[in-house]
C-alpha cells in the first residue's frame, strides 16, 4: 500500500457538494434583482429557438468571475458545480468554445447591450449616494496584451487602453476601450460627455476630477458651462513654470510637514475663463552645491518637476487644503477601483485577438464590478469595506451540500456559517421588493420557504 505523511482515506461520493455556497447566495441576488429579463431585453437574442438566450451566456460567466475564473476555460469550474446549478436552478452553461464564438459574434452590438444594463442598475445604486455632491473620476489604464492585433503603448509593451469613470464609491458609469497605442488625453471631452449621457435625467456631475491628461481647455469651458467644479492635475508648461518660479517663498503656507501650499490666477489660449491654479511644494533632498557641475540638466529638470505639483480648478469656495484632500481621494474613488476590476474580477487578461470580443468582455467584466457593488450594500456593515478576494475567502468559498427530497431543496453548510447566510438572503429579498416595486412578488415569500439552509 501506498505511504502517505497522514492517515486519512479518500472516496467519491455522489452526493452534491459546493465550494461555492456565497456564489449561489449572489446568484439568487442578481435573480431576484431581475437580471434574466433585462439581460434578455437589452442583448441580442439566439435567432434559433433551442439556441442559448442573452441570460444563459451572460449569467454563469458573472458567476464565474466573482468566483474568480481568470479565462474563459474557467467556465468548465462553474458547468461541473451541479449543486450550484441546482441552487440557482441552471439548466444550460455553454462551453468555453462558446462563449469565444459568442463574444466575436457580437461585439459593439454586444458592448452596447451591457452598458443599457449598467445604465438600469446605475439607478438603483444612486440611491446609495446619500447628501454627497456626485463627482465623476476618468481615467486611463493599460491592460498588456500580447495579442497579433494589440498596438505597442508608451508603457514600451502591447496592449489596450481603455478609459474608464467612475462615480461616488466607485461605480464605473461608463468605459471607451481604446487601442494600446491611444494617448490618455485623446477624446476626454467625447468621454465626459457620454458619461453625463448614462445618468437619469435631470441628473448631472457637481464636480469633474482627472489627471492630467485631462489638462484641455475644451474640458474647462464644458465644466464651466454645465456648472460643473473640476479639479485636474496641472501640466506645468513654460507660463505655468515662470509663474511657480515667482512665488515668494512668504507666499507659501504649511500644508504638511513636508508639504507648503500657494496659488494663483492663471489661463489658456483656448479657455472662456481664467482658473485657480493650487501649486504644493514639496521639500525633498536638495542637490548639494558641489554637486551641480556634475549633474545633467535633464536631471536637475526632473528634480525640479518633482518638486511641485498643481492642480487647476474653477472651485472659488474651497480653501486649497480642501481641493488638495477631495483631489488626492482619486486614488482611492477612482485608481484602486480600477485595480479592482483589473485584479479582482481579472480583466487584466483578455480572452482573444478580436479588438471587437475583447472590448465586449471588458464590458461584462464592468457589469459583474457593479453588481458586486449592489450585492455589498446587502452585506453585514463588516463586510463592505472588503475587496471580492478577501469576499472570497469570507463569503463565496464557503462549502455546502445540497439535498433534494419531496420537491424541496436544503442547502446545509457549517453551524457558523448559518445565520450569516440566512440573513443575506432576508435582505436580498427585502432589497429586490423595493427594486421592483410589484406587489405580486410578495407572493414569493411561499417559495422562499422551500429553499432552505439548514
Amino acid at each position: 500500500m501506498t505511504q502517505t505523511i497522514l492517515k486519512f482515506a479518500l472516496e467519491t461520493t455522489n452526493e452534491k457538494l459546493t465550494p461555492r455556497t456565497g456564489v449561489s447566495i449572489l446568484g439568487e441576488y442578481l435573480k431576484g434583482m431581475d437580471l434574466e429579463r433585462i439581460c434578455n431585453a437589452n442583448m441580442p437574442q439566439a435567432k434559433r429557438a433551442n439556441g442559448y438566450s442573452a441570460f444563459e451566456f451572460l449569467y454563469p460567466l458573472i458567476l464565474m468571475l466573482h468566483s474568480g475564473g481568470r479565462v474563459l476555460d474557467d467556465i468548465k469550474e462553474i458547468r461541473l458545480d451541479n449543486a450550484l446549478s441546482t441552487l440557482l436552478k441552471i439548466e444550460n452553461i455553454p462551453t468555453a468554445s462558446a462563449y469565444s464564438k459568442y463574444l466575436h459574434k457580437h461585439g459593439t452590438i454586444g458592448e452596447d447591450g451591457i452598458k443599457a444594463i449598467n445604465k438600469q442598475y446605475l439607478k438603483r445604486f444612486l440611491k446609495t449616494i446619500k447628501d454627497e455632491e456626485l463627482i465623476l473620476d476618468i481615467d486611463a489604464t493599460f491592460i498588456e496584451a500580447h495579442k497579433n492585433t494589440a498596438k505597442w503603448s508608451y508603457k514600451d509593451a502591447p496592449g489596450y487602453m481603455p478609459m474608464v469613470g467612475h462615480i461616488n464609491n466607485g461605480w464605473v458609469i461608463d468605459t471607451d476601450f481604446r487601442d494600446g497605442n491611444a494617448s490618455p488625453a485623446e477624446k476626454n471631452l467625447e468621454f465626459l460627455k457620454d458619461c453625463a449621457s448614462q445618468l437619469p435625467l435631470g441628473m448631472k456631475f457637481d464636480r469633474f476630477r482627472a489627471d492630467s491628461a485631462s489638462y484641455q481647455a475644451s474640458i474647462f469651458n464644458y465644466c464651466e458651462k454645465e456648472n460643473i467644479k473640476f479639479t485636474v492635475s496641472g501640466q506645468k508648461d513654460r507660463s505655468v513654470w515662470k509663474t511657480i518660479k515667482n512665488i515668494r517663498d512668504e507666499e507659501y503656507t504649511q500644508l504638511s510637514k513636508r508639504e507648503q501650499v500657494a496659488e494663483f490666477v492663471h489661463t489658456m489660449s483656448k479657455t472662456d475663463k481664467s482658473f485657480r491654479m493650487i501649486v504644493i511644494k514639496k521639500d525633498i533632498t536638495p542637490t548639494l552645491p558641489t554637486m551641480d557641475g556634475y549633474i545633467s540638466k535633464e536631471v536637475m529638470a526632473q528634480y525640479e518637476d518633482e518638486r511641485y505639483y498643481c492642480i487647476a480648478t474653477n472651485d472659488n469656495d474651497s480653501t486649497p487644503t480642501e481641493i488638495i484632500k477631495l483631489h488626492r481621494q482619486r486614488a482611492e474613488t477612482s485608481e484602486n477601483k480600477i485595480k479592482e476590476l483589473k485584479n479582482g474580477f481579472n480583466m487584466s487578461y483578455l480572452p482573444t485577438s478580436n479588438f471587437k470580443a475583447n472590448s465586449f468582455y471588458f464590458a461584462i467584466g464592468t457589469l459583474a464590478y457593479n453588481l458586486f457593488l449592489l450585492f455589498k450594500e446587502i452585506l453585514d456593515s463588516s463586510f463592505k469595506k472588503y475587496t471580492v478576494k478577501t469576499i472570497h475567502y469570507k463569503l463565496y468559498n464557503i462549502a455546502g451540500k445540497v439535498v433534494s427530497h419531496a420537491r424541496e431543496i436544503t442547502l446545509k453548510v457549517n453551524e457558523q456559517f448559518k445565520e450569516l447566510l440566512q440573513n443575506i438572503r432576508f435582505r436580498a429579498y427585502e432589497e429586490c421588493l423595493e427594486w421592483l416595486h410589484y406587489p405580486w412578488k410578495i407572493d414569493m415569500k411561499s417559495k422562499r420557504a422551500q429553499d432552505t439552509i439548514v
